[in-house]
């Protein structure tokens, strides 16, 4: 992953406080050198300026200066956080995907308006309430913020649907989409209940929550709680979900700053899922709101972490709206679990060496199985029971899981990284999406009796030949039903939803099966 991409996937680990700033003085900046300096620039720069762009920039270089997570959040991004975070939106219930420049309807949000209106996956979407949207290079974000819109107006769609080579009109009543921050959740065997979150929002609790009821009811004893790939969210959604895990008067985690007084956490009796067997899986991309959920779990020896070092975000941000609706994301503070730790790795060198270090980091560890190589800081902490665990810049596992080397999976990897299965699904579904429903139903039929044939399989390689992929039939053999399952797992993910993706993929996922071992073991 890019440095750029891997700055963006991390969620401020946001206090539950926001503080307006009403009164604040723009003009005090003309009396400071800064002032001073802008007043030169302004008035003698050889180039037209756009004072607002530069400004924003501006104003995130000297935030940026302070940490690597404290940050100015200009109007538009900070609208999209604060979407995030609480976990819907207005709009007409659709993942678009960009085709050779035509907007297509990757998928349709079960229950959504647009599928009430009779929208299918697959339909190419020609103009938006009379404006064009396909065959004029409009980019993705204005396409997205002409199908939003407020609750119960009206989106006027014309659509081309390949299946049946007609066009159509179709009016869409937007409506609040939801955004769960809990992708999945379901039963990996007759015991063991599985959770993954990919965030922290405001409504995470509530689906946490609701997760633990259903599947205690389907006969959970134990819990595998996934926070692989999870950047972190609000402070308190994660103390909630800690306090649904531990017995009560536990410390799950404490905030102290320069400003803030050491504020505690404690868990409360009655937790849904205080008893039973738990195991937390984190991974290198594991930050922030997930970290605290993960040592308050290892310090209070209350379950198994397992997978790899987290990210080491370990400082809480304060928003701080402005008057023109952009934002200042100010650090106001340090988390510590348990037993005393600060996970924050050290940013003293700058953001870029802050991120760059992270990816050495990650190199380090797949190229050495050494546990004590991961270990930055020797400092021994103490769990309950009196464990050594350390600090250092993120969550050390109790069980580690290496990064293994394979070289057959690199054309599987081609396949999925270059998009191969991904057109052969989408076009596949363009075609006989409508009579794949019609033939097998509901979700569980689909399941249940649709295979995945050599046909397309061979289909499939064709493909990658021609996209100038070397075939590897070492490769295709030893992963051939790991394949033959994406493939089946996308087709169900545009048809049915998400659900059916995990339902299919979860099985061949080896850290999960290796996480399975570990509660058998017990």
């Amino acid at each position: 992953m890019a440095i750029g991409s891997i700055v963006g996937s991390w969620a401020t680990l946001s206090a539950v406080k926001k503080t307006r700033i009403d009164a604040l003085n723009y003009n005090s900046i003309n009396d400071s050198k800064l002032g001073a300096i802008w007043n030169l620039v302004d008035n003698n720069y050889v180039d037209p300026l756009d004072s607002d762009s530069v400004m924003d920039k501006i104003y995130a270089a000297v935030l940026s200066a302070l940490d690597p997570h404290s940050n100015y959040l200009p109007r538009d991004i900070y609208a999209k956080e604060q979407e995030t975070l609480r976990g819907n939106f207005e709009g007409v219930g659709i993942v678009i995907r960009m085709t050779n420049d035509t907007v297509c309807a990757a998928q349709i949000i079960p229950d959504g308006p647009s599928e009430h209106a009779g929208l299918q996956a697959c339909d190419r979407i020609l103009s938006v309430d009379g404006i064009r949207v396909s065959g004029v290079k409009m980019p993705t974000d204005s396409v997205i913020a002409k199908l939003r819109g407020p609750r119960k107006s009206i989106a006027d769609l014309t659509i081309y649907r390949v299946s049946d080579k007609r066009t159509y009109n179709i009016k869409v009543v937007r409506d609040i989409i939801k955004t769960p921050s809990l992708t999945y959740s379901g039963m990996l065997d007759k015991q063991t209940g599985y959770i993954r979150l990919s965030r922290f929002g405001e409504t995470t609790y509530d689906e946490f929550r609701d997760a633990i009821l259903q599947l205690k009811k389907k006969g959970m004893k134990r819990m595998l709680l996934d926070l692989r790939d999870n950047g972190g969210g609000t402070l308190s959604s994660a103390i909630d979900i800690c306090d649904e895990l531990l017995p009560g008067n536990e410390l799950i985690v404490y905030t102290e700053g320069r400003h803030q007084r050491r504020r505690n956490a404690h868990s409360t009796p009655g937790g849904l899922f205080a008893k039973g067997e738990l195991i937390v899986m984190i991974d290198e991309f594991s930050a922030s709101a997930s970290e605290i959920v993960a040592g308050a779990i290892q310090d209070n020896d209350r379950g198994t972490i397992v997978g790899r070092r987290s990210f080491g975000k370990g400082l809480v941000q304060q928003q701080f709206p402005l008057p023109d609706r952009s934002a200042v994301q100010l650090t106001i503070a340090r988390y510590y679990t348990p037993s005393g730790r600060c996970i924050q790795r050290p940013y003293n060198k700058g953001t870029d060496e802050y991120y760059s270090e992270f990816v050495q980091h990650v190199i380090d560890e797949y190229n050495n199985d050494s546990i004590l190589s991961q270990v930055t800081d020797s400092t021994p902490y103490y769990t309950s029971e009196g464990r050594v665990v350390y600090g250092g810049g993120g969550i050390l596992p109790d069980h580690i899981i290496h990064l293994k080397a394979d070289t057959n999976i690199i054309y599987y990897t081609q396949l999925l990284n270059k998009g191969i299965i991904s057109n052969y699904v989408f076009d596949l579904v363009s075609k006989n999406g409508a009579s794949i429903k019609e033939c097998y139903g509901n979700e569980n039929g689909f399941l249940a009796k649709y295979k995945v044939d050599d046909k397309m399989m061979q289909n499939l390689f064709e493909l990658a030949d021609k996209s100038g992929i070397e075939r590897n039939n070492k490769s295709i053999n030893k992963f051939k039903e790991e394949i033959r399952t994406r493939i089946k797992a996308e087709i169900g993910d545009m048809l049915y939803g998400t659900n059916s993706f995990y339902k299919l993929l979860l099985p061949y996922d080896p850290e999960i099966k290796e996480a399975l071992q570990i509660f058998n073991k017990h």
